[in-house]
């Protein structure tokens, strides 16, 4: 029987998406390396990660839309704390 409350072990998919998406773009695995070489705890590295990418989308051209609300609501779902801790 599968787990539908996680995905791949993750979470779930946003989460999974995000870390995939940080380990496999250099852009992206950057910021990553940023947030986890930053000397706090693993708690306050995940709200500045998560700060960098909210920022990040604020600055797409999407202004107020279906598009950004998606994007906006996938990205609340991540558990920024277990990207953090798994890297």
């Amino acid at each position: 029987m599968n787990d539908t409350s996680t995905y791949n072990g993750w979470t779930n998919r946003e989460t999974w998406l995000v870390s995939l998406w940080l380990n496999n773009d250099p852009g992206s695995y950057e910021m990553l390396a940023e947030a986890l070489a930053r000397s706090e705890s693993d708690f306050k590295k995940a709200e500045w990660l998560k700060s960098e990418i909210e920022e990040e989308m604020y600055d797409l051209p999407l202004g107020a839309s279906l598009w950004s609300d998606l994007l906006g609501t996938s990205l609340a779902s991540v558990n920024w704390l277990e990207v953090i801790e798994n890297n």
